[in-house]
């Protein structure tokens, strides 16, 4: 069986002086190195074609009306629906254009939207945040002094004014405190002492809550006064009270049942935390920081080593 330069000597002697000439071989190589590259190599139009496409789907136009009809309370027309996703169309032109042009770069506008963007993708899933009674149940124990219960004070209270003209708030407090005593512990003690917007009985509340109302020392001294007893006067920021403990319940740590709601909360709270902070650990072990100091540290040991 011949070969081919021996079939092509054959038609002519034209054919078989061309298949010795150096330079025809030469030809015959670099035609098919050219048809190898254009065969293994991907259509690099093609692929740049594809990439500037901008597709918009149904889903987009349907997002896009149904932000119009939130904005407008009616559906869009035809024209205005147009309108929109000629907007939409524009923006995603520009937005590209400037992403190639590396705009975004040196924005510090947009590398911190970026930022949140990406921590609001390193928010762990709602398995992870998952906790049974044992781990909420140790968490509890481990932290009971931030769910500890305070106390909680029912009392009533006169008021003293001491901005008032005349005899001195001290001693009309020793005063009415002797009548306070002396009288029945029905009686009523709206009328007595000066005029106030404070309550005269305030039913049971938390430490917090009464020093909303007359200050955070007024509602510490309430812990150390003795129960269903005249005393004073106690100070707030208003003037003078005599008071009255009616009731009193001592601080308490709460069982988990009692306060699972709250527990939970909070573990979730620090799982996710250190949830985030272990994935920003992750992704910033990837790169390596060079400080202004630290490279200058380095160009001095690199000069005293010479």
């Amino acid at each position: 069986m011949l070969k081919l330069p021996e079939r092509l000597a054959e038609f002519s002697p034209i054919g078989s002086r061309l298949l010795r000439e150096p330079l025809f071989h030469f030809f015959i190589i670099g035609a098919s190195i050219f048809a190898f590259y254009a065969w293994v190599t991907p259509n690099t139009t093609q692929e740049t074609e594809e990439r500037d496409q901008i597709v918009v789907t149904s889903g987009r136009v349907e997002q896009l009306a149904q932000l119009f009809i939130k904005t407008w309370q009616r559906p869009p027309t035809a024209s205005e629906l147009k309108g929109f996703i000629d907007a939409f169309v524009k923006e995603e032109v520009y937005y590209r254009e400037a992403i190639k042009l590396g705009l975004d770069r040196d924005d510090t506008l947009i590398r911190r939207r970026m930022q949140q963007k990406m921590v609001f993708l390193s928010e762990p899933g709602d398995e992870a945040l998952a906790a049974t009674d044992a781990q909420l149940d140790a968490y509890l124990k481990s932290n009971r002094a931030i769910f500890q219960v305070d106390p909680q004070i029912a009392f009533e209270q006169v008021f003293i004014n001491p901005q008032l003209a005349g005899e001195p708030a001290d001693a009309r407090a020793r005063t009415l405190l002797a009548k306070l005593r002396s009288a029945p512990a029905d009686m009523d003690i709206t009328a007595l002492g000066d005029r106030t917007l404070l309550n005269h009985t305030n039913p049971l509340a938390s430490l917090a809550g009464i020093a909303r109302s007359f200050g955070q020392d007024f509602a510490e001294a309430l812990t150390r006064l003795p129960r269903e007893e005249w005393t004073g006067p106690v100070a707030s920021a208003f003037g003078l009270h005599l008071v009255r403990i009616t009731a009193y319940h001592e601080a308490h740590d709460p069982p988990l049942a009692e306060i699972r709601d709250a527990v939970l909360l909070k573990w979730r709270a620090e799982q996710r935390e250190a949830f985030i902070a272990a994935e920003y650990e992750r992704l910033r072990a990837r790169y390596t920081v060079i400080l202004p100091f630290e490279d200058e540290q380095a160009a001095q040991k690199t000069s005293s080593a010479r």
